[in-house]
This record gives C-alpha cells, structure tokens and sequence, in this order.
C-alpha cells in the first residue's frame, strides 16, 4: 500500500474513533480523490485549501449579522467593555499566531500531522474544541521560538 494512504486511512481513522469530523471528512475526501485518480486536484487543494476554508469559516462567523441577529449599536457597545478590549487584542494575538503558523504549514507541509495530533490529544484530554491547525501551527512557532529564545540563552550562560 502506498504511503500516503496509510497516512491517509491513519488520518480517518483517527477522525473516526476521536469523533473529529472535520478530520474524518478530510481524510476520506483525499482518500476518494486518489481512488478516483483525480491526483491532479491535489495542487489545486495544496495552493487555494486553506484560502477556502479560512473564506467559509468568516463566513460562518460573520452570518449572524447577516441574519439580523446583532444591531450596529449592541457591536457598538461590544468594543467598550472589557470582553471587548480582550477580544479585539485576542484577535490580534491569534493573527499574528495563524500567520506564523500558515507560513510553518507551507515550508513544512510534514509538520501537519503531528499538528493534528496534537489538536485531537488536546479534544480528548481537555475537552477542548478543535479550531484547526492553522492556530495550532501559530502556537506551534511561538513555543519553538520561545524554547530556541531559551536555549541560546542557555548556552550563553
């Protein structure tokens, strides 16, 4: 079996068994692609996947608005609290994070998986929410910065 559908099914078969769907769905997706020999979408899904995505997920956030559910005074009122302040820094924060972690992903496409990993590890032992491996490739620079930052230090000493 080739290598990339043991990747493949081992990605599914994770999504499965930790109820991840989104993993799930992806996994088998390429799966199908590459049994319907459609390898030539892969590229394609390589350069615009992540565009895509990121462009649905705004789209999701930003439909209550659409929907009416919100006035342009409650969004007003929103910014002068302080869960306002913290979330227009938070979000700050995480752009600064999701760019370092899109640029890890493109340089270092293999660091994907034990990004998932860790982002399922994090489902099951903390209950936690997965909101994808661009965050979680962030977080990833941030904290081998931190420890590169570390060990020079160390070295120094």
């Amino acid at each position: 079996m080739e290598q990339s559908y043991l990747m493949l099914l081992t990605i599914l078969i994770m999504g499965l068994f930790m109820k991840n769907d989104s993993l799930a769905i992806a996994g088998a997706a390429l799966i199908l692609l590459k049994l319907l020999n459609l390898n030539l979408l892969l590229p394609k899904l390589e350069a615009y996947g992540l565009k895509v995505g990121i462009i649905i997920v705004t789209i999701g956030i930003l439909a209550p608005i659409a929907a009416g559910k919100y006035s342009i005074l409650e969004i007003y009122q929103s910014f002068r609290t302080p869960l306002g302040v913290s979330a227009v820094l938070g979000g700050v924060l995480i752009i600064l994070l999701t760019g370092k972690g899109y640029v890890l992903l493109l340089e270092t496409p293999a660091v994907a998986v034990p990004i998932l990993l860790g982002t399922i590890l994090g489902v099951i032992l903390f209950k936690g929410i997965p909101v994808g491996p661009l965050v979680a490739s962030g977080v990833a620079v941030l904290i081998y910065n931190m420890i590169s930052y570390i060990q020079k230090i160390w070295k120094g000493i």
